[in-house]
């Protein structure tokens, strides 16, 4: 089966879906989450932390692990070799790898400048830049950007113009 450079299309559109920024509010239909505690003292370096954040139901939201991180004030983490796991809506594992990532507690948003790597069983992403909510799970990379779709289905084949 040869797949069109629009179904193409139309499919890189929805796998990048959950990946793109979203300003306007949206009413959860999961339950509120708890706020993000990050057992790191202010200006002290925490080596080899792994800290799981789960939501109100128990159910584990989201896994961070770094080489270190670093509280600058109440509000800013700065993180080494950050791995970050979390759910998207269909409970699907999202994997995010960051060299050097700040976390502001307050919003909820990570960000990184040095090469991120984005990985979900349907793809892989890897760009120079993101910025990630860890509470809505949506996500905007820039920079070079290199986006790779897989399939578990053998008779799909992708076609360009």
């Amino acid at each position: 089966m040869k797949l069109s450079p629009r179904i193409f299309l139309l499919t890189l559109g929805f796998a990048i879906l959950p990946l793109q920024a979203d300003d306007t509010p949206k009413p959860s239909s999961s339950p509120e989450e708890k706020e993000l505690d990050l057992p790191v003292p202010v200006g002290i370096p925490v080596n080899g932390i792994k800290i799981p954040h789960y939501n109100s139901d128990g159910k584990l939201a989201l896994l961070l692990e770094a080489d270190t991180a670093l509280k600058n004030d109440d509000a800013n983490v700065q993180f080494t070799n950050l791995k970050l796991e979390a759910l998207d809506e269909e409970d699907r594992k999202i994997f995010v790898e960051l060299p050097q990532a700040v976390l502001n507690l307050d919003t909820r948003i990570l960000t990184g400048d040095k090469t991120v790597n984005i990985r979900r069983e349907d793809f892989t992403i890897s760009a120079d830049w993101i910025e990630f909510n860890t509470k809505t799970r949506f996500g905007t990379v820039r920079g070079n950007i290199h986006m790779v779709l897989t399939s578990d289905d053998p008779d799909l084949e992708v076609t360009t113009p």
